[in-house]
This record gives structure tokens, C-alpha cells and sequence, in this order.
């Protein structure tokens, strides 16, 4: 009788370690999922204080690879048709403030990565001269007024009461910092971008310079995209966040995951990520490896100008 107790309780006891090993499982696959989330607040996106001094010469230069085995590579990605995929452009905003080797190892990165760069700091100018040199796309990476937020967008930013000749003059000013700048990407902003007058004399003043729009989407309203769209200027929308929650692979393979909604679509992906920090560089290395090992297609900003 004790016997039989034993064994019962020994196949119990196994049970009940399977059930949790699936229930893992499921849940770790329920929190790469959750990471696709693009819910966020504006703050997340501030300039960061530069890490350079904290990344080791070890790692510096370093081109980082998906490997066999790793989470992203092992995900079960549920499409696998590359052709029905829209090109992907990557844009990496709040330069001015990263220098050094980071910024360099940024610069390597392939040609089709825009760089959006923000005016009125000690890199702007450095950063808009070695991404050029390098053959990427410059943005001015423009600071707009946001709907909520304890951190100024920058030393100098549009707000919802700046005076329209006021704009244009912040503009022609940002503009001259970097005059090889192609388009213009909104930094912050979810309230200036919903605000008309505001809109209507940023963008005259891009349509006047052959300029053109990125609604970076920082606030769920699309008036700054549509009033582009009906002056006749090109303009793109941001689709995901790559570096949002964070920069694991986890997250990275998350993302990836979500091109798949994309399948058959026109206009190509519009992604940002930003520049802070190394693990920011490493994930987005990473996520550029695995999508082109998939077959998916990288473009510049410039050449998706004929797509918007």
C-alpha cells in the first residue's frame, strides 16, 4: 500500500513539473509577443546622457551577429514570403550628443540607415558631416512641444503658440546646422504636430527647401501626416519602435514578428531606433542581419521618397 502511495505520488509530482514547464513556456512566448507593444510616452525617446566613456575598446568596432541558436534565429516566425514584405527604412534619431567611437560604429552601419540629428548640440554638426561622408541620409531630428512631458524637447523647439515667422526662422536656423539635411523627422512633439497653424508653416517652409516629412507618431494623431499628404508633399509615418521596451532579442525577434503585418502593402516600413548607447547599436545590427538574411529589402529614406 505505501508503495503504490510513492509512486502516485512521484507521477503527481512529474505531472506538476510539466504542467509548469509549459506554462513557461506559453508565458515567455505571451512576453515576446507583449513586446511588439509600441505603448510608450514621449520621454522614453529623450536624449540620453553619452555612454561612450562606458563602452569597453573590446567592444568597439565590433559588427554583432545573430547566432545559431539564439532567440532570434530559433523564433517561429509566421511568415516566411520576404516578397510580400514592403521595404524596411531605418531611421536612428537623437544624434548631436553621442560622439566618439560609438558615433563612428553607428556611421558603419549600411548605407540605406538615416541618420535623424538634433540641432542646437556640441555633435550635431560633427554627426551631420561623418553621415554624409559615409553615404547616409540626414534629418533634422526637430524639436516640437509635447502634449505632456517634465523634459524640454531642446534648447530651442516649436511649440503650439510659436509664431509662424518664428518657425521659419528656428527652421532656416536648424537648416543651416545641417544643410545636407533631406527631410525633417518631428522629435517629441505629439502636440505641436496636432496643431495646424503650426503644421501648415512647417511644412510650407520644407515644400519651399525640397524637403520632406516623417511623422516620427509619437501621439496616435495623423493631422500632421494628412496635411502633408494634402499639400501635395511626400511624406512617411513611422511604423514600429525597434529599441522599445528594450533591446533584447527577445524584443528584436518581437519585431520582427511584426513586419508580417505589413505582407502586400505600398508604402515601405518606417522604423526608428535611436543612438544612446551600444546595446541600442548591437540590437538594431542584429535586426538588420536577421531581416536581410530573410530576404527582406533595406532602403534610404531618399529612395523611399518615390514610395511615400
Amino acid at each position: 500500500m505505501a508503495k503504490n502511495q510513492i509512486i502516485v505520488a512521484l507521477i503527481l509530482g512529474l505531472s506538476f513539473i510539466m504542467l509548469l514547464g509549459i506554462f513557461s513556456c506559453k508565458h515567455k512566448d505571451a512576453r515576446i509577443k507583449d513586446r511588439g507593444s509600441e505603448a510608450a510616452g514621449e520621454d522614453e525617446y529623450l536624449p540620453e546622457a553619452n555612454s561612450e566613456a562606458a563602452d569597453s575598446s573590446k567592444a568597439a568596432g565590433i559588427k554583432a551577429e545573430v547566432k545559431p541558436g539564439s532567440t532570434i534565429a530559433n523564433y517561429k516566425y509566421t511568415w516566411t514570403d520576404s516578397k510580400d514584405i514592403p521595404p524596411v527604412v531605418i531611421i536612428i534619431d537623437d544624434f548631436g550628443q553621442t560622439g566618439g567611437q560609438l558615433l563612428t560604429d553607428f556611421a558603419a552601419l549600411p548605407r540605406e540607415v538615416s541618420f535623424a540629428i538634433l540641432p542646437d548640440l556640441p555633435k550635431t554638426t560633427e554627426s551631420g558631416k561623418l553621415a554624409t561622408a559615409n553615404g547616409h541620409d540626414v534629418l533634422i531630428h526637430l524639436p516640437m512641444q509635447a502634449l505632456a512631458s517634465g523634459t524640454s524637447p531642446g534648447k530651442r523647439f516649436i511649440g503650439t503658440d510659436t509664431p509662424a515667422a518664428d518657425i521659419v526662422a528656428m527652421l532656416s536656423d536648424f537648416h543651416a546646422q545641417l544643410p545636407m539635411a533631406i527631410a525633417t523627422n518631428n522629435h517629441m512633439g505629439s502636440a505641436a504636430t496636432q496643431n495646424e497653424t503650426v503644421m501648415n508653416a512647417v511644412l510650407d517652409y520644407l515644400a519651399a527647401n525640397h524637403m520632406f516629412f516623417i511623422d516620427s507618431a509619437t501621439s496616435g494623431n495623423r493631422l500632421a501626416y494628412n496635411l502633408a499628404k494634402s499639400k501635395g508633399l511626400r511624406s512617411l509615418r513611422r511604423d514600429m519602435f525597434l529599441d522599445v521596451p528594450d533591446n533584447t532579442d527577445a524584443t528584436i525577434a518581437a519585431k520582427i514578428q511584426g513586419l508580417g503585418k505589413f505582407a502586400g502593402r505600398r508604402e515601405p516600413i518606417v522604423i526608428i531606433t535611436h543612438c544612446h548607447n551600444r546595446d541600442k547599436l548591437t540590437a538594431l545590427q542584429k535586426f538588420i542581419a536577421q531581416i536581410q538574411a530573410m530576404g527582406v529589402k533595406l532602403i534610404s529614406v531618399s529612395q523611399a521618397q518615390s514610395m511615400a
